[in-house]
């Protein structure tokens, strides 16, 4: 490979952190696999850390007995944990976790189903300038917003069990 080659090559690329590590600048006109693909990772870590959050509550009547809370251990910590849990303003966190859940869930599921088993995807075609996948047209943009609109639909009744 020739300079010349080199250079249009290195002139054409369009960078490492723009393309990789920050999707949230790549344009997302038109484009809800894009917005599924951002929230599924956002959504991964949010569950992530309630999960750790949870096992440092869940295991607080064990933990506490070397490092007390407020002077309390054991039960009575848990208990202590417990009700400052119970505010109001830390049920918005459950409900964005509950959100987190059936977003992650439903994607997931839709995500397995296409890429292990083929569902809803046609047949393979030669890609063509600017390569947009035309796998993702139809029946994907389909199976998508079902998984958008059932996340709504499941968010909003699990903030009626939350709050209500």
């Amino acid at each position: 490979m020739g300079s010349v080659d080199k250079e249009v090559e290195l002139k054409n690329r369009k960078g490492f952190w723009r393309e990789s590590l920050n999707p949230w600048l790549v344009r997302a006109k038109n484009n809800p696999e894009r917005v599924a693909y951002v929230l599924h990772r956002v959504t991964g870590f949010i569950i992530i850390a309630f999960l750790l959050a949870h096992i440092l509550e869940t295991d607080s009547p064990v933990w506490t007995q070397y490092a007390p809370i407020n002077g309390l251990t054991a039960w009575s910590a848990w208990s202590y944990i417990m009700h400052v849990e119970s505010a109001w303003y830390l049920k918005i966190g459950e409900f964005i976790v509950a959100g987190s859940v059936f977003f992650h869930a439903l994607n997931g599921f839709r995500l397995l189903l296409t890429e292990f088993f083929g569902v809803g995807i046609g047949k393979p075609v030669e890609p063509k300038p600017p390569y947009e996948a035309p796998t993702l047209s139809a029946p994907q943009r389909t199976w998508l917003y079902i998984v958008f609109v059932l996340s709504i639909v499941l968010w909003a009744f699990s903030a009626y069990l939350i709050f209500g």
